[in-house]
């Protein structure tokens, strides 16, 4: 190969190669894109493809419609008396349903009461979903649902008139000796609860947990099956 050759080959590799690299440096580019043009992204490195799947999936995603809130159904409730129910099968407990019981003229609305060997545990259920503050005292409650805000009595006082009767009710049939505890449950299943734990008010979630403390698997004497023949005559049930 002759000198002329040499210094021709090392002109044209200056120009291809080197001119880029520089021009490269000086603009940011790469030097590739610089030298086969802007479809070297495309093919060897990729670099539009991914970034127009990224803006498609970003694009997707944004899409999307955002969940609604929902205060509880029936399925809900339904999935909650069916939990309490094997609960009670399996402590050998007895579950009324309705818990609605009268005395007096006045009637205790409940979903449910749950004969322990310890106590009577009447079940207030709430169908509020979003998420639910309780206010302090005897003060109403609010409900944030989809942006909308509402407010509601507060459980705290329907619980303890419910308590009151439940009471009642027992001195009516001579058992005055019982405990009675009323507890609220929040039935929908994407409720947030911002309440105190003095509130005695839980998610069902939290209903759950709360009934495996010893005072509900405690015996202290009672029958569950004898105490729910007592109560019986004073649940009103709904005509067929």
């Amino acid at each position: 190969m002759s000198l002329e050759t040499i210094i021709l080959y090392v002109i044209i590799a200056v120009v291809l190669i080197g001119i880029p690299v520089f021009l490269a440096r000086k603009t940011g580019q790469n030097p590739m894109e610089l030298i086969f043009g802007d479809r070297i992204n495309q093919t060897v490195f990729g670099k539009k493809d991914k970034a127009a799947k990224k803006d498609a999936k970003g694009s997707e995603k944004s899409a999307r419609p955002v969940r609604r809130e929902t205060n509880s159904s029936k399925n809900d409730l339904m999935d909650l008396i069916s939990h309490l129910a094997t609960y009670a099968r399996r402590n050998h407990f007895r579950l009324i349903v309705p818990g609605t019981v009268t005395s007096d003229g006045k009637t205790a609305v409940l979903t449910a009461l749950l004969v322990t060997r310890s106590m009577v545990v009447g079940i207030n259920c709430f169908g509020f979903g979003g998420t639910v503050h309780a206010e302090p005292g005897d003060s109403d409650w609010s409900q944030t649902l989809n942006g909308e805000k509402n407010t509601f009595s507060s459980p705290v006082v329907k619980n303890r008139k419910q308590w009151e009767i439940v009471q009642q009710v027992l001195r009516d049939v001579g058992r005055q000796d019982v405990s009675v505890e009323i507890i609220g449950v929040f039935t929908s299943p994407s409720v947030r609860l911002s309440v105190s734990t003095k509130a005695n008010c839980y998610t069902k979630n939290g209903l759950y947990e709360y009934l495996k403390k010893e005072r509900f698997l405690a015996d202290k004497g009672l029958v569950p099956k004898e105490l729910e023949s007592l109560l019986e005559p004073k649940v009103l049930r709904a005509e067929k």
